[in-house]
């Protein structure tokens, strides 16, 4: 078992459902379990699901998805967990995928189109913005932050709250491809659902864009690095963590 492995939290109903915690940073701290983390939408959940959830001691949702999305597959509520709801997608050039009746969706977009998407994401992007103002109060915490399957925005926000914590790229990036590993008996149930319809190039594209790659958190990191010259910079003039709230989040999140 990995230490990827270990934070993976199982529910009967819930995908790509992740303890955000037990990664090593640059100077040596790990990033503290029960205080963060990742998961794909909470609407399907069983009764049992909902009684493991409320031992994990969750008191923020934090949902990536527009109205539409959640509208269609609303979170359950919970007396102890504050609900924020802020869309993710900005003014990005076409709409992310949000259930599996969209496969047009998979006939129009390319994987260049996605790692565009990718690349505006953390810019000016109102619900980062919040998530990051969020996570640095310690009322907010344990936290869980979502989009539709876990993948693509979630990807992001987890990105952004790693690098905030000092963990190392290459460990971000190696947690975000994980979500290949939970998400893949959709993917496959969602690809044989479609292979009539779809051509090679098709099933091809539409596996690309189901994908956590490597080249679309890249594209990202690239972007930071482009617009603001260090990740440093970035975090301080897109989310205003100077240093000194910086270290703060991290003596709250760390150990």
């Amino acid at each position: 078992m990995t230490q990827f492995d270990m934070k993976v939290i199982p529910f009967e109903a819930v995908l790509n459902f992740r303890d955000m915690g037990g990664y090593k940073t640059r100077d040596g701290r790990i990033v503290k379990n029960g205080l963060l983390y990742r998961s794909a939408a909470l609407g399907k959940m069983t009764p049992a699901d909902k009684v493991r959830f409320e031992t994990l001691g969750v008191k923020t949702i934090f949902d990536y998805r527009d109205e539409h999305e959640a509208r269609n597959n609303p979170n359950p509520t919970f007396k102890d967990a504050k609900y924020i709801q802020i869309p993710a997608k900005g003014n990005h050039a076409f709409e992310m995928p949000t259930n599996t009746g969209g496969h047009n969706f998979y006939k129009v977009v390319s994987p260049e189109m996605f790692r565009d998407f990718y690349a505006q994401m953390p810019f000016n992007n109102v619900s980062f913005k919040k998530l990051m103002a969020t996570i640095q109060n310690p009322d907010n915490l344990g936290l869980v932050h979502h989009c539709a399957v876990g993948k693509d925005r979630t990807g992001i926000g987890g990105a952004l709250i790693l690098l905030a914590l000092d963990v190392p790229e290459e460990t971000i990036m190696q947690d975000y491809l994980e979500t290949n590993i939970y998400l893949r008996p959709m993917v496959e149930r969602m690809a044989q659902a479609i292979q009539d319809t779809f051509n090679d190039h098709e099933l091809q594209q539409f596996h690309a864009l189901m994908s956590a790659r490597e080249d679309y958190l890249q594209a990202a990191f690239d972007a930071m690095d482009s617009r603001y010259g260090s990740k440093n910079v970035f975090l301080e003039q897109e989310f205003g963590l100077t240093t000194e709230k910086r270290q703060q989040l991290q003596e709250n999140c760390l150990c």
